[in-house]
């Protein structure tokens, strides 16, 4: 039988316990701290992108799929958007100034407490993740993989020295590393003062966290986005769609990788849909070393037979529908009605974020109320940004999934807070 290190549970104790000083502290004071980790990060990045490096060579011996070393690369670019994303979170108002009365009863924002952010391969996610928490009045535990190791106490390490030397008399356990030797399923189960689990990271390890976690958890969903292209549809745009939102850096949090056309696009004698296959596979090729895959169902592969200059192969078992490729692959499905297409959606779809492009009003106020997602688009591109405008977001958690999913899915500061009610 397994047994979690012997100091985790004091490790988690104190890292509950250094969120109270935390907490009570003025927006104004946390904001301060948030600039300190900045100016760190800023005046550390070339020994942070050193550990990175180190990262980054042991990793190509371990045949870590392309995918992760991907993500696991820290450049400047890369770290200067998080001091970016730290600077506005300043910018942002506190999220534990919301109050509300509703009957009489009256409603604060409260930090949820102890937050685990538990993730793979994503080391400046940290930086943001750490900034959200500190903001929001929560302590938190980082867990991340042996591959960005590291990275990762780099990163913790200026995080630490600057909140020593920041003057508020808060502990380094406000954010902080999970012991050596502790197993995502130890973290997990620690019920008695841990309150949530943040879990990120290719939809499999998602998964496999929230199976095992005893604790409520905020699951972030990435990929198997779906568009349905009506026949009143704009061809040309949703082209543009499907390409903007795979160009997350390095994430494609949204990335469009299931396409559900009308049969109507494939008439008789209508070059329409071959002429714009043709189009995707070259727009979407331009910033890849490889050409995009496409694959399609029974219908859509007979299509094709008709253009040899377009290559499409059968997706194969039907249960493909419901996993994200997260590479150059885009799955095509032809339906016969938006009720079929919803219907289709609404069983595979990763839930967080599927589009629409119809200039049917009733086409698309249907796809709005009926499809099951945390975020719907109607002719509108679904690439994520994580600066959008003042607000700050990790990512986007599913509805489809256990656990808490609130303020429209969007993993951000509201949603790193609970509510207290007040009886007068």
């Amino acid at each position: 039988m397994h047994n979690p290190p012997e100091d985790l549970t004091n490790f988690i104790y104190q890292s509950y316990t250094s969120g109270t000083h935390l907490a009570s502290l003025e927006d104004e004071k946390r904001n301060h701290l948030l600039l300190k980790i900045a100016d760190a990060i800023k005046q550390e990045r070339n020994l942070i992108l050193e550990a990175n490096t180190y990262d980054l060579e042991a990793s190509r011996e371990m045949a870590i799929p392309e995918l992760l070393l991907e993500w696991m690369k820290l450049t400047p670019d890369r770290l200067q958007s998080t001091i970016d994303y730290l600077k506005h979170l300043t910018l942002a108002p506190s999220p534990l100034s919301r109050t509300s009365t509703i009957y009489d009863q009256h409603y604060r924002a409260v930090p949820i407490g102890l937050i685990a952010f538990i993730y793979e391969a994503l080391p400046h996610l940290v930086v943001l993740m750490a900034g959200m928490c500190l903001k929001s009045g929560n302590s938190l535990v980082i867990r991340g993989g042996s591959e960005i190791s590291h990275s990762q106490s780099a990163i913790i390490e200026v995080i630490q020295r600057a909140i020593k030397n920041s003057g508020l008399q808060l502990s380094e356990f406000c954010v902080a590393i999970a012991p050596a030797g502790t197993s995502i399923k130890d973290l997990v189960t620690q019920e008695k003062y841990l309150r949530l689990i943040v879990p990120y990271g290719r939809p499999s390890f998602v998964q496999q966290i929230a199976k095992q976690s005893t604790l409520s958890i905020l699951p972030a969903a990435m990929g198997n986005c779906y568009m349905y292209l009506g026949i009143t549809g704009n061809l040309n745009q949703a082209l543009e769609n499907i390409k903007a939102s795979r160009q997350g850096d390095p994430d494609a949090v949204n990335a469009i990788e299931k396409v559900l056309i009308h049969s109507d696009w494939l008439g008789d004698g209508d070059r329409n849909m071959a002429e714009w296959v043709q189009k995707l596979k070259s727009q979407s090729s331009q910033n890849s070393t490889t050409n995009i895959t496409i694959k399609g169902c029974d219908r859509f592969v007979n299509y094709c037979r008709n253009y040899p200059e377009i290559f499409v192969e059968d997706i194969g078992v039907e249960t493909q529908w419901g996993q994200a490729h997260l590479d150059q692959t885009l799955a095509i499905r032809i339906v016969d009605d938006a009720k079929e297409a919803i219907a289709w959606i609404n069983q595979y779809s990763s839930g967080h974020a599927d589009v629409i492009m119809s200039d049917s009003v009733q086409e698309s106020q249907n796809f709005v109320s009926q499809v099951k997602s945390s975020n719907i688009f109607v002719n509108s591109h679904s690439k994520f940004n994580r600066l959008d405008g003042k607000g700050v977001a990790l990512g986007i958690a599913s509805l489809k999934t256990r656990g808490v999913s609130r303020y429209g899915g969007i993993i951000d500061m509201q949603s790193l807070t609970t509510t207290k009610r007040i009886i007068i």
